[in-house]
């Protein structure tokens, strides 16, 4: 049984805070966070699984639910569990008609057993777990409600079993089945350690198999895959968890004869079976999904992307992004080893930097076709502009002290000339730079054109006001992409040095549609020679159309993304993703957008409507550079 989850949608910055609290709590560096079907811990694999149970709660509950699922698997299955005990126990249970009743009602058994230690050891999670019980108890009286109404024997007493052990009192639920265990259930709040869980499990088991006709339908709870073997490298065999060729690893005969002495009762059901399916389909569900958040505030255009952000900057030790003397491509690498600066979605991510060719007569000619349609646009952000800095000029000169103006003229012609300025005026006033990303995937192919439209009214209008800027497409080769190897090309088609320069611009031409798109190991890249500018006010613009997907991506680039982003904010950058959409926006477009570049965006309709709303926008970029 497969789980699909193309339609849910991971709130990036909430599963971030996750992943610093399993790290927090596990004290494993190697360790990583997995969105799943289930939550559990895997041990061998050293991650933690959170489930999907809490994606339509609101963002209290889903937050502590969370939580809770980090405190229960990376601090009580971690350091309060005997996980090789319960690795050996569940694989004894699958001979069971009970299988999958008993698994989870182990798991719920020691859940409830680990989570009065934590309580105890960390009482500031009581009212964390409080919360956690409320839902819960929710949703097993629901559950029992249409287990009882569908005739389902064993889902039904699994809901009596949780609401039994959670509640305050006691209840009376007239069920036969619950009468034959409900003593041994209430061994459990006795539990000292996990062979104390099983064996309340096994109590249930010997009273419930001859009684209870079929196995529970539902999977409330989880344990991790039985058959994984260790892995060496999590990023490595991240993408073969799919596989389904995992192996059981062989115990050696004195481990044997330690779990006969302890477990005689059940362990001759435990056998080396190849063909163990046990959950199987936790670990093909239990993958990383795409991401969910909350819905975006309505707003004017261009607001979306204008909250203010703050960092301090910091050098870079990378390549500079500038344009070079030679023609030659410049290549450089991400490490096949460790996550060096590029993060841990882009190990063996490569990159290479392609300098654009000289314009061609026809890509002059269409240049110019459209600097005439943006002609009255750039006139009239120019003149905002100016008259916006004039303003300001005005508002800091003439004064009656500070420093004196070269200009003497006022002695003569007024009767109190303001012969002043303020101290520092004459500093740059527009000190500010630009980088525009152009995503460059194939599914550009309908939208490249109305793109290259907005990034021409961008160019012409900046360099009308002298702003230094450059201009950049990008895209990862997927025929050439290979796990060790991931070629990623960034086309610098407007560079820092030649922006200013009157004849640049026709060069923009040369974007078109490529391939894949691995958003933020760019971002990365960029950012860091847009970190070494030493102009006041970087601001970098990511046109886009969709979610990034590229080798080995997919499932974690709107993380990786969202993580360099939140980087080159706290290096001093503005970043702003700039999303086109076909057709009217959606709501899951706005919740992307969110997730990625938190309110720091702006969505177009269309293609079409994209370039009206560039020029809000860059206006209100330039006046927030000067204010």
């Amino acid at each position: 049984m497969r789980q699909i989850f193309t339609d849910k949608k991971i709130d990036a910055s909430l599963f971030l805070q996750m992943e610093n609290l399993m790290y927090a709590l596990l004290k494993e560096n190697n360790a990583f966070l997995e969105y799943g079907y289930q939550a559990y811990y895997d041990e061998r694999e050293h991650k933690v699984v959170i489930s999907h149970f809490w994606d339509d709660r609101n963002s209290v509950e889903k937050a502590t639910g969370l939580k809770s699922e980090i405190y229960l698997k990376a601090l009580g299955y971690k350091h309060h569990s005997d996980m090789p005990f319960i690795r050996e126990y569940a694989k004894s249970l699958q001979k069971s008609p009970l299988k999958s009743f008993l698994v989870q009602l182990f798991v719920l058994l020691e859940d409830l057993r680990v989570e009065e230690i934590i309580k105890k050891l960390r009482p500031g999670t009581v009212n964390m777990f409080q919360l956690r019980k409320n839902m819960y108890r929710n949703y097993f009286q629901a559950q029992y409600e249409i287990n009882r109404i569908r005739n389902f024997q064993s889902d039904m007493l699994f809901s009596l079993c949780y609401l039994i052990l959670t509640s305050d009192k006691y209840e009376n639920f007239n069920n036969e089945n619950i009468e034959a265990i409900e003593s041994f259930l209430y061994e459990a709040f006795h539990s000292r350690n996990t062979e104390d869980t099983m064996y309340i499990v096994e109590k249930v088991r010997y009273r419930l198999e001859e009684t209870l006709s079929g196995d529970i339908i539902n999977h409330y709870f989880g344990l991790a895959p039985l058959n994984s073997e260790p892995t060496s490298n999590k990023m490595e065999d991240r993408a073969k968890k799919l596989a389904n060729d995992d192996k059981q690893e062989i115990e050696d005969d004195e481990k044997k004869e330690k779990m006969d002495e302890q477990f005689s009762t059940w362990h001759r059901e435990n056998k080396n079976n190849e063909n163990e399916n046990f959950l199987r389909f936790e670990l093909e569900s239990g993958t990383k999904t795409s991401l969910m958040g909350n819905s975006a505030r309505e707003s004017e255009d261009s607001d979306q992307a204008l909250a203010s952000v703050q960092g301090s900057s910091k050098k870079s030790t990378q390549a500079n992004f500038q344009q070079t003397d030679t023609k030659e491509e410049k290549i450089s690498h991400a490490s096949a080893h460790s996550e060096g600066n590029y993060g841990k979605y882009n190990i063996g991510a490569s990159h290479t930097f392609k300098q654009a060719r000289k314009p061609t007569r026809d890509e002059k000619s269409t240049y110019q076709t459209i600097k005439s349609i943006v002609n009255k646009e750039v006139k009239e952000l120019k003149r905002v502009i100016e008259k916006t800095i004039e303003n300001k000029t005005n508002a800091h000169s003439d004064k009656f002290y500070g420093r004196l103006r070269k200009k003497f003229l006022r002695i003569y012609t007024e009767k109190q000339p303001r012969m002043f300025y303020k101290k520092g005026h004459e500093s740059k006033e527009l000190d500010v730079v630009f980088h525009l990303l152009i995503d460059c995937s194939g599914s550009m192919y309908n939208k490249m054109e109305e793109t290259k439209k907005s990034v021409v009214l961008f160019h012409e209008a900046l360099k009308s006001l002298k702003i230094p800027h450059a201009i950049s497409g990008f895209w990862e080769d997927a025929s050439n992409a290979k796990k060790e190897n991931k070629p990623n090309v960034i086309h610098e088609v407007v560079t820092y040095p030649s922006s200013l320069h009157p004849s640049t611009g026709p060069e923009i031409m040369q974007l078109r549609e490529e391939e894949d798109n691995r958003d933020g190991y760019i971002i990365r890249i960029v950012s860091e020679a847009l970190t070494k500018r030493t102009e006041k006010h970087k601001f970098l613009l990511v046109f886009t159309d969709g979610e990034p997907s590229a080798l080995d991506y997919n499932q974690d680039g709107i993380l990786d993304t969202h993580e360099a982003v939140k980087l080159a904010r706290k290096r001093g950058l503005d970043v702003i993703g700039i999303f086109i959409e076909e057709g009217e926006a959606k709501e899951a477009t706005y919740q992307l957008m969110k997730n990625i570049y938190n309110h720091h965006f702006l969505v177009a309709n269309h293609a079409e409507d994209l370039r009206l709303k560039i020029k809000p926008l860059l206006k209100k970029l330039l006046l927030k550079s000067i204010q």
